[in-house]
C-alpha cells in the first residue's frame, strides 16, 4: 500500500500545533496535523483540577478569537482546552486525533521524510515538531524508591485528596509549585515549599496586569535574554483572581 503524502506534517495538536496550522493555511501550504490523543490533551489529563492560566484571557489567547468569559479573568484548564478545540474548528485545521507518531526518518537519496504512525506511513517534505519542550517529567534520584515516600510530578497531581496523610514537600516555587503548595496548605496539610532562584514582578502596576507592561516595553519581542538575565521562574499566578505570591505570607499561614 502506498504511503500518504503531504507537504508539511505537524506533530502535536496543542497551542503550538494549531498556531502552525493557521500560519501554514494562510500561506497556502498543504499540511496535516497529527495528535495522539485529543486536542490540548495535556491541559485535560496532565494538569491539576484547580489550575488556571497564568495570564488574563485577553492575553493568553490566539489573535483570531477571544475567550467567551471575562477578558480580565484567568481561564481554568478545561476552558483553555475547550478554547483550543473551538479554535481548531474555527480555522478548519486538518487535524487527526488518536494518531501517534512513532518514528521520523529523513529519506535517503530524495528530499523529505518518512513518518511512521499508528495509522500507517506518511511522506512529508517538511516535519514540524509541535509537541512542547517538556515531554518527560524529571524527578531527581534523591529519595530511594524503597523509602516508602510517595513522589509525584506536578503533571500527576490532581487535588489534595489524592495525597496520603502527612506532611508534603513541594519542590519548586514557580507558578505551579506555589499554587499547589497554597492549595495543600488551605486543605490543612503541613507543607514545606522549596524555593530556588525566581523573580517577583508585580501582578499589576497602576491597575494594569504586568503582561501588558511587558508588551509595551517590547519584552515579548526580545529574541534573547541579556547576559546575566536568563529566564528564571516567576512567583506570579492566575490563582485567586491573579496574584503575586508573597512567600512570607505563605510562611505566616504555616
Amino acid at each position: 500500500m502506498s504511503a500518504e503524502k503531504t507537504e508539511t506534517l505537524v506533530v502535536g495538536g496543542g497551542q503550538a500545533g494549531l498556531a502552525m496550522s493557521e500560519h501554514l493555511s494562510n500561506c497556502g501550504v498543504a499540511h496535516l496535523v497529527l495528535e495522539r490523543h485529543r486536542i490540548a490533551e495535556r491541559w485535560r489529563s496532565e494538569r491539576w483540577d484547580s489550575l488556571v492560566a497564568n495570564g488574563p484571557a485577553w492575553h493568553d489567547r490566539f489573535p483570531g478569537m477571544e475567550f467567551s468569559s471575562d477578558p480580565d479573568g484567568f481561564p481554568g484548564k478545561e476552558e483553555v482546552a475547550d478554547y483550543f478545540a473551538a479554535y481548531a474548528e474555527k480555522i478548519a485545521a486538518p487535524i487527526r486525533c488518536g494518531v501517534e507518531v512513532t518514528e521520523v526518518q529523513r529519506n535517503v537519496g530524495r528530499p523529505g521524510f518518512s513518518v511512521e504512525t499508528s495509522d500507517g506511513v506518511i511522506e512529508a517534505n517538511s516535519v514540524v515538531a509541535a509537541t512542547g519542550p517538556f515531554q518527560r517529567p524529571v524527578i531527581p534520584a534523591v529519595i530511594p524508591e524503597d523509602s516508602g515516600i510517595i513522589q509525584i510530578h506536578s503533571n500527576a497531581y490532581k487535588n489534595p485528596e489524592q495525597l496520603a496523610a502527612g506532611a508534603v514537600l513541594v519542590v519548586g516555587a514557580g507558578a505551579s509549585g506555589t499554587q499547589i503548595a497554597a492549595e495543600l496548605l488551605g486543605a490543612g496539610k503541613r507543607v514545606t515549599l522549596s524555593v530556588g532562584p525566581h523573580n517577583r514582578p508585580p501582578r499589576r502596576y497602576r491597575g494594569i496586569d504586568f503582561v501588558w507592561w511587558l508588551g509595551v516595553l517590547g519584552k515579548w519581542e526580545a529574541q534573547f535574554a541579556d547576559s546575566g538575565k536568563e529566564h528564571v521562574t516567576i512567583a506570579v499566578s492566575g490563582a485567586n483572581g491573579g496574584i503575586r505570591w508573597i512567600f512570607a505570607g505563605l510562611a505566616q499561614r504555616g
